[in-house]
């Protein structure tokens, strides 16, 4: 995201001269889209940079809780004793870890927000069977590693946590 947002201000200058070149209607085309999707990318990275975005831990673990910061929603707590357990997942080469809830639907309900970010949680749930993904590229550490960490605190403290009734979730 951090290249795209670098990169997006030249890419616009390149696109701006391709539609002032006399060439093919094709060519001004492709300039304006470029130009409006490079110009889109840039706004979309200065908005994530000016809310810190780009240097904020992917996962905070506390005894209580996971935080997970994600570049393209805000941040979600969940309580041990809501995660259902972990599972990694690829998808076209990204490597993505799958944090499994107890009440999926409730989560969606709760954390959404908007009927389009209902829809964008309902669309990650069917891509890969939860509404809680990160991609492991974004944590510092071998993706062996954090799900070795992740198991153990859910062992230590997903127990303690978890209410009489079953997952609290509030």
């Amino acid at each position: 995201m951090l290249i795209t947002f670098i990169a997006a201000p030249a890419m616009v200058a390149a696109s701006i001269y391709v539609t002032s070149i006399p060439m093919g209607i094709m060519a001004k085309v492709t300039g304006y889209v470029g130009t409006a999707f490079f110009g889109l990318c840039f706004i979309i990275g200065l908005y994530n940079f000016l809310r810190g975005a780009f240097r904020r831990e992917a996962l905070v673990l506390t005894p209580e809780s996971l935080t997970i910061n994600t570049p393209i929603h805000d941040s979600y707590t969940l309580l041990w004793s809501d995660i259902n357990g972990f599972e990694r997942v690829d998808i076209a080469r990204e490597h993505m870890l799958v944090i499994n809830l107890h009440d999926a639907q409730r989560f969606i309900e709760k954390n959404s927000g908007t009927a389009f970010g209902r829809k964008l949680m309902r669309a990650d749930t069917a891509c890969v069977g939860s509404p809680c993904s990160i991609s492991l590229n974004n944590i510092d550490t071998g993706e062996d590693d954090i799900e070795s960490v992740l198991n153990q605190y859910m062992t230590k403290y997903g127990s303690k946590a978890a209410p009489e009734n079953g997952p609290a979730q509030d």
